[in-house]
């Protein structure tokens, strides 16, 4: 008498079932891939070598000339930025006029801003550098210093002593030899870029070129479609859509950000000038940095106030002090008013994360710190995407990741989405 190994009812799915389904499965798609595989015939396979190629070109192009290359690289920054507004205005005018509109506008308050601006923060910049302590004044500190030790328990000066060695042998090790590097490595680059005809060339056609990557934007993005593969449209826009929806809000959001603590900063300093606080200088300048801070996430708007607190104690400690609840004030109405209202959650990532990224790409540079956010994101959603392409059951192309299933076949079957074109 057989008995049978399987006791799952009839009508019912058990473990073994499920395996053998999944195996089943499993093999088909597999097959799938070896059929797509063995149907390429030479044209595709010519045309997959183009584009490979192609790319490897635009990276070596890029690579080689990457001096000669940054006009036109904030050219793109410019034109990214740019490009809503001349899509809002648009609506109202013929395209090539709102483009003229904008790009006038630019220059005109880029010229203002050297006109009005940057002289005096050049002034400022210069009394400070005349305000900061000379040899001599360091060295009377350092004797006051030996002085307030020598009063000291044996055991404690011992401490102390061994802790300001271990800090000088730092600072002369790493610090001294940071700064050194970054002097000779600003003054080479200057000179190799700002050298070049290239370079110079390149600023002086930046307006023309706005105009004309503005104008045919959308006639641009339709070509490039054209050239997709077929079944790579729908994800290719797709994965721009997350990248442009992250890298658009963000940093919109810090430049709003930025101006807000400018002249909440600026405004501030002068406010505590005009009731009587003493020893209130470079408030043009002290307002900048503390605007340009406010795009290193986290430490950037805690270490903005540093400068001014330390120029406010070069008079007196009610001075510092005050400069301090100004600063306290100022990143408190940022913390819970601004920022829900003008970022959101446009990156949603936990501050523990970017604490961390902070830490590690700070020796990479500044530049590093200000995108490390908005590419983490990218990159986080960008993963969620193709995880999803390839979960069960497959999420449909062109569908993010935040997005619930539409209830009939998602739309987007060729071509770029609206918001890619406009």
């Amino acid at each position: 008498m057989k008995t049978s190994t399987d006791t799952t009812p009839v009508g019912k799915t058990g473990p073994r079932s499920q395996l053998v389904a999944a195996q089943t499965q499993a093999k088909e798609a597999w097959q799938q891939v070896w059929l797509r595989l063995t149907s390429i015939d030479p044209d595709g396979f010519v045309r997959l070598v183009m584009i490979i190629g192609a790319l490897l070109l635009v990276g070596w192009v890029i690579k080689t000339f990457w001096a000669e290359l940054l006009p036109f690289q904030v050219g793109i920054v410019l034109a990214y930025l740019m490009l809503p507004v001349v899509n809002r205005l648009e609506q109202w005018m013929p395209r090539s006029i709102a483009v003229v509109l904008v790009l006038i506008s630019f220059l005109t308050l880029l010229g203002l801003a050297i006109a009005f601006v940057v002289p005096p923060l050049i002034r400022q910049l210069n009394n400070l550098l005349l305000l900061l302590p000379n040899t001599e004044q360091v060295e009377k500190w350092l004797t006051a210093l030996n002085n307030y030790i020598a009063t000291l328990p044996q055991e404690t000066q011992v401490f102390i002593d061994q802790g300001l060695q271990n800090a000088l042998e730092t600072l002369r090790g790493n610090i001294l030899a940071y700064v050194r590097g970054t002097i000779n490595f600003i003054i080479r680059t200057v000179f190799n870029i700002v050298g070049t005809v290239t370079f110079l060339i390149g600023f002086v056609v930046i307006p023309f070129w706005l105009f004309f990557v503005l104008n045919d934007q959308k006639q641009a993005v339709i070509s490039l479609d054209k050239l997709l593969p077929e079944g790579f449209r729908t994800d290719f826009w797709a994965i721009l859509r997350v990248a442009n929806r992250i890298i658009g809000s963000y940093f919109r959001g810090q430049l709003i950000l930025a101006g807000i603590i400018f002249g909440a900063v600026f405004i501030g300093l002068n406010f505590l000038r005009l009731i009587g606080v003493e020893g209130i200088q470079f408030v043009l300048l002290l307002a900048v940095f503390a605007g340009f801070m406010e795009f290193i996430p986290i430490i950037g708007p805690i270490l903005s106030a540093v400068p001014a607190i330390i120029v406010g104690m070069f008079h007196s400690w009610e001075s510092a002090f005050a400069i301090l609840i100004l600063f306290i004030i100022i990143q408190q109405v940022e913390g819970n008013l601004l920022v829900p209202r003008i970022v959101g959650d446009s990156v949603n990532i936990h501050p523990a994360l970017v604490m961390i990224l902070v830490i590690i790409l700070a020796p990479l540079g500044i530049a590093w710190l200000i995108v490390a956010v908005p590419l983490v994101a990218v990159f986080r959603d960008i993963y969620r995407y193709i995880y999803g392409r390839f979960s069960t059951p497959r999420r449909p192309a062109g569908l993010l990741p935040d997005e619930p299933f539409p209830d009939e076949p998602f739309p987007m079957e060729n071509g770029p989405p609206d918001e890619a074109v406009t």
